[in-house]
């Protein structure tokens, strides 16, 4: 499995605007910002930075090793991809009722 500087570009700029839509890590680093001012959100913010940029990383060198390792390992990524959605879609749907007030782990203060 080859890339060439073309698709790895096309896959850099896809994780910029990904890294710029605003999402729950926003939310979270906002709520803990407003709630404990810098020294409560320089923590989570420098753990987003780091898991934006380590996470990709590793999972695309993984994959592509076992890609390169497992003849069908493509086909069970996709029905282990598939179940996660389906998992997350019903824990969506299961607490679709509880206000973001309700957990306190985006409000606390501190590391």
């Amino acid at each position: 499995m080859t890339l060439t500087v073309g698709q790895l570009a096309f896959y850099c700029g896809a994780l910029v605007v990904l890294f710029l839509t605003p999402g729950p890590v926003w939310l979270a680093l906002t709520a803990r910002a407003l709630a404990g001012g810098f020294h409560a959100a320089w923590p989570l913010a420098l753990g987003v930075v780091i898991g934006d940029a380590l996470w990709p990383l590793l999972a695309v060198l993984g994959v592509s090793w076992l890609v390169d390792q497992v003849e069908g390992f493509m086909g069970i990524l996709r029905f282990v991809g598939a179940g996660m959605f389906l998992i997350m879609g019903v824990l969506l749907i299961r607490n679709a009722d509880r206000t973001i007030a309700g957990d306190s782990r985006l409000t606390r203060p501190g590391m």
